[in-house]
């Protein structure tokens, strides 16, 4: 769903800060995230224009994240956050799909939930660790999730940081500069 954002947001929900959507801005978002809006009188539908964006540079490549993550608006929350700060998100709705990610986006960093379906993000974390690439097998992991015990996770997961939803964008941000790998930006 796309809106267009007709005024000054703060607050935040399901972990999602919403003072970094700005008034004026056009978003592609989630059902549940965009009639939540629309229903508070904060956005409007938006037409066919593309939502705006920043060209890039031709042959330059951004440092990417993986985003795995099942639902929907935090999805599509977290690529337009990261987009917004220059990084290329790639996005899973869970391991199995998050491991075929992995080995084609080759990440700087991946950030990830927990409960996830088909195969969780401790399943998915175990699997990576133990693929023949080393680079892919030792990406870090931000983990983002809502269970209680998440910070429990940090240890088994050798996570670099484990935030529990919900979570400032600003906190985010800040675990995904400081832990983020550099990487090639010539690199195909």
């Amino acid at each position: 769903m796309r809106v267009r954002i007709t005024r000054p947001l703060s607050g935040a929900v399901d972990g999602i800060d919403l003072s970094k959507f700005a008034e004026g801005l056009t978003y592609n978002v989630g059902t549940t995230l965009g009639n939540y809006l629309l229903s508070q009188g904060w956005a409007v539908v938006s037409g066919d224009e593309p939502a705006p964006g920043l060209p890039l540079r031709r042959g330059l490549r951004r440092q990417s994240v993986l985003i795995v993550e099942d639902d929907e608006d935090t999805r599509v929350i977290l690529a337009q956050l990261l987009e917004h700060h220059g990084w290329e998100p790639h996005v899973a709705t869970d391991g199995i799909e998050g491991l075929d990610a992995l080995r084609r986006c080759r990440p700087s960093l991946i950030v990830l939930d927990i409960a996830l379906p088909r195969m969780d993000g401790v399943a998915f974390r175990d699997a990576q660790r133990r693929l023949a690439d080393q680079r892919l097998a030792s990406v870090p992991v931000v983990v983002v999730s809502a269970l209680t015990d998440a910070q429990d996770y940090k240890q088994r997961l050798s996570a670099a940081e484990v935030l529990t939803k919900p979570f400032e964008a600003d906190a985010l941000m800040r675990a995904i500069q400081h832990h983020a790998r550099p990487s090639n930006p010539f690199h195909q």
